[in-house]
């Protein structure tokens, strides 16, 4: 038995000895790839001490497994940490095909595709997905995370598109600030779990472009299932109908650089990348943004900080992004993590939780609100951005989302109230939803409403107010921003073959 126990702990110190010396040299000048390769190496360790470590406790082979599972998982979360701080890679550009592991050569465009092999990577993804914890709390999700950092990293793919060059094409500079994180769930392991997982098993028939595109999918299709569980008359939606596969994973695309959309530049930015560049309409552009009601920004990989729906919300592809834009108060956060580069609108109405940090961007919320020019920033503007109850079908909105108005029950009436009249007879909504902060009756400047509570003025607000109110609208405008921006920059794409009616 004493030997057994020699046997285990040696392991142990084996898997640590042998990965990590090499470590802290690599993270401080090196770039993903090398990152990816010591990772694998990592694994080839692990698995050898697990050999070990099973005969040393050949009596209890599940310890064995759970004992080898959390050292595996502390010492990837270490590598990760590592990554972070060093900020590994900074003058080289790595696209992703770089950083994915194949057996066999990486095909570069798929050839053909049947709506078998795109149900198996789609439930190949959900497996992945299903595996993570569904518990979300203040601070984490797993399965929020996850989805999210999916859905990232092919937004940022596709929203290079622009004058036919870029696209989802598979290529965008991990070593770019902007993509900060993106590794993670895609090779490094988000939570433990990485795209890579699955991908390899498809990699010599199916190309990275395709991949990333059907792993989008499936992770909002997992996560929509969640809302169709708890409500079988929810509108589904069916991306694998409308999905065509043949593209060709890019090696290099060094002109898309700079062309992700600046948050602190509002609806500015959304014009620039998703009207001009990628030619959406207002409309899908605003149905587009509805991929943030997955997941989190993080510090550490954005500079933002907080959830765009609660914590729960996150892991459901819903309408909840819109409803909360509306059913909510907002006002500015300045100097994110002391950056004055990184401002945000922070949740400030009585249903606020003070444990959870809920937040949105400029460009969210210009889509809404606006000043009397149509102007919204976080950064230079100290106004809160509500809607009142009575505004034309907020109070249905209301109703169908527990009832509540930021944290109480929405007003009877108030049409043609102004804001100074609200706060004189005691601040009712202002108050609610703007809180003690932007409420100060008598007390020095009345800070004001960002445009008008009762008429709000952000370019896509009749669209935002739809979306939060007819779930089914959203979804329909949403699948065809979705295969718009999937498609741009490819011609000759063709549709999934041997699929039944």
């Amino acid at each position: 038995m004493r030997l057994n126990q020699h046997l285990f702990w040696f392991s142990r110190w084996a898997a640590v000895a042998l990965t990590f010396p090499i470590l802290p040299a690599a993270t401080d000048s090196l770039d993903l790839r090398l990152i990816t390769s010591l990772m694998s190496l990592h694994r080839v360790v692990i698995g050898a001490s697990m050999v070990i470590m099973m005969v040393a406790s050949k009596t209890n082979p599940e310890t064995c497994h759970s004992e080898a599972g959390t050292f595996r998982q502390r010492n990837a979360n270490s590598m990760l940490q590592s990554h972070s701080k060093h900020r590994i890679g900074a003058n080289a550009k790595v696209v992703p095909q770089e950083l994915m592991t194949c057996s066999g050569t990486p095909t570069m465009t798929t050839s053909n595709m049947t709506c078998a092999e795109y149900d198996a990577i789609t439930k190949a993804i959900t497996e992945l997905w299903d595996s993570l914890s569904p518990v979300c709390n203040a601070t984490s999700c797993q399965q929020a995370d996850w989805a999210g950092c999916v859905l990232r990293m092919a937004g940022h793919d596709f929203m290079d598109f622009k004058d036919g060059q870029g696209g989802a094409d598979a290529c965008t500079d991990m070593n770019d600030g902007d993509n900060a994180g993106l590794a993670e769930c895609l090779v490094l392991g988000e939570h433990g779990v990485s795209i890579n997982d699955a991908y390899q098993k498809y990699c010599t028939t199916v190309s990275l472009a395709d991949f990333l595109v059907i792993a989008a999918e499936a992770v909002m299709t997992a996560s929509r299932s969640l809302v169709l569980a708890e409500d079988s008359s929810a509108p589904l939606i069916d991306f694998r109908s409308s999905f065509q596969f043949g593209r060709t994973t890019a090696m290099s695309c060094d002109f898309a650089a700079g062309r992700l959309p600046n948050p602190e530049n509002g609806c500015s930015a959304v014009e620039e990348t998703f009207i001009n560049s990628m030619g959406l309409s207002w409309a899908h552009a605003a149905a587009l943004m509805g991929v943030h009601t997955l997941g989190q920004a993080k510090i550490s990989n954005s500079g933002y900080d907080g959830w765009w729906s609660d914590p729960e919300n996150s892991r459901r592809f819903n309408n909840n992004y819109y409803v909360s834009m509306l059913i909510k108060g907002w006002i500015p956060e300045k100097n994110i993590n002391n950056n004055s580069h990184k401002n945000q609108w922070e949740r400030s109405d009585e249903g606020a939780d003070p444990n959870v940090k809920e937040m949105m961007l400029d460009t969210d919320m210009c889509l809404a609100f606006g000043d009397a020019n149509g102007d919204l920033s976080a950064k230079s503007m100290d106004c809160c951005a509500w809607v009142r109850s009575t505004t034309p079908r907020i109070t249905d909105i209301v109703n169908a989302n527990g009832g509540l108005m930021c944290g109480d029950a929405p007003e009877e009436s108030s049409a043609g109230v102004r804001e100074d009249e609200d706060r004189g007879s005691g601040g009712g909504e202002f108050h609610n939803c703007c809180g003690d902060e932007f409420w100060q009756q008598g007390v020095g400047e009345i800070k004001p409403t960002c445009g008008e509570s009762h008429k709000p003025s952000g370019i896509a607000f009749q669209q935002i107010r739809r979306f939060a109110d007819d779930e089914s609208q959203w979804l329909q405008q949403f699948l065809k921003a979705w295969t718009q921006a999937i498609e741009n920059g490819f011609t000759g794409l063709k549709p999934l073959q041997a699929c039944s009616s």
